[in-house]
């Protein structure tokens, strides 16, 4: 039996056995020193703590137009949030959060985690709401004292989320699919959904003036790219510079192709191109912002540049773009990268 079967076995085994072992976590931990039975009016919630520990870049910048509609929803109130680790509160900056907690939630960061945790379990929030119920945000919802706590229902987490709320039919895609839990508390939500990152002036004039450089202060056709990808999502660069050529042939522009550098990407694919490279995503977001396009295979770049507001093709080899797809309103998903039609794509995001 090889060690990738034996890791398996295990934890289909781990898996069996943890609704068990989570029920009596629960039952024995579960911090109800200020749990009340009944929701809390709109105005009593006057402190929320939001848990999402997770560390995909994607999915947390899917839980912007869940942080925006929780503002709204709650326009007087204090919202803290608790994320894996500190890189990613800069993705809310300018969202009014009151504070930021990080849970370093693995066995490395125990330390940090168990100093957090002292520190909070001194609070007593309104309410502690879950976007999605991991069991990791649940157990540590179940530690921390609070008089509401919400998330969308589950059954052996309904114990410690006595507030939970049952979905009946949820948004498709991952971005969109918890604002059914402020559905469920009452709220309305404000349309269009917003899932934007909220960038200074600063920040824009120093994309835009980057872009620029990129351009040679000209107005050409600009198209970045970034071939980065995990697992089996990443393209062959036989397959990119295919990519590329259809592009080149579909439009009677000259094409200025930027290429986006990263520690696993030191050398562009093809001469002549441009490159950047930043460790800031901000920055790099506000930069693909002021360019006409950016094509990317890995979805962590793309919902980055796709909460800039750029103008995104997205090349969803083995993921669901239906769930995981770019949003935005001058972005297209491309699940056929074989016989993309660089023409049509051109047309719809008025490239050319």
């Amino acid at each position: 039996m090889t060690l990738k079967h034996q890791l398996r076995k295990f934890d289909q085994f781990r898996r069996s056995k943890m609704p068990n072992l989570e029920t009596a976590f629960y039952h024995l931990f579960s911090n109800t020193a200020n749990l009340e039975k009944h929701k809390l009016t709109k105005d009593k919630v006057k402190h929320i703590l939001l848990i999402r520990n997770n560390k995909r870049i994607g999915n947390i910048y899917f839980l912007l137009p869940f942080v925006r509609q929780l503002r709204d929803a709650y326009p007087d109130a204090k919202i803290d949030i608790m994320l894996n680790e500190p890189w990613q509160s800069n993705i809310f900056n300018n969202l009014e959060i009151n504070h930021f907690y990080y849970s370093h939630f693995s066995f490395q960061g125990i330390f940090k985690f168990l100093k957090m945790m002292k520190t909070l379990r001194k609070i007593t929030y309104d309410m502690i709401l879950l976007p999605q119920t991991s069991a990791g945000d649940t157990i540590i919802t179940a530690l921390l004292d609070g008089r509401n706590k919400v998330s969308s229902y589950h059954p052996q987490r309904n114990l410690i989320c006595m507030h939970a709320v049952r979905i009946e039919n949820p948004r498709e895609h991952a971005a969109l699919g918890c604002l059914s839990v402020l559905e469920g508390l009452g709220h309305t939500l404000v349309e269009p959904f917003l899932h934007t990152l909220a960038f200074t002036k600063e920040e824009l004039d120093s994309g835009l003036q980057v872009s620029r450089n990129l351009r040679n202060n000209q107005a050409r056709l600009t198209i970045a790219y970034f071939r980065g990808a995990r697992g089996d999502k990443l393209l062959s660069d036989k397959t990119w510079l295919t990519i590329l050529s259809k592009f080149e042939r579909a439009t009677n522009q000259q094409v200025q192709w930027v290429e986006i550098l990263s520690p696993d990407i030191s050398s562009p694919i093809k001469t002549g191109v441009k490159t950047f490279q930043t460790a800031d995503l901000r920055h790099l977001a506000a930069v693909l912002k002021h360019l006409d396009a950016f094509i990317c295979c890995d979805t962590g770049p793309l919902h980055l540049a796709d909460a800039a507001g750029a103008s995104c093709i997205g090349l969803y080899s083995h993921t669901n773009p239906s769930s995981f797809g770019v949003i935005g309103e001058n972005t297209i998903n491309v699940a056929d990268i074989e016989n993309l039609d660089a023409q049509a794509i051109g047309k719809k995001l008025n490239l050319f």
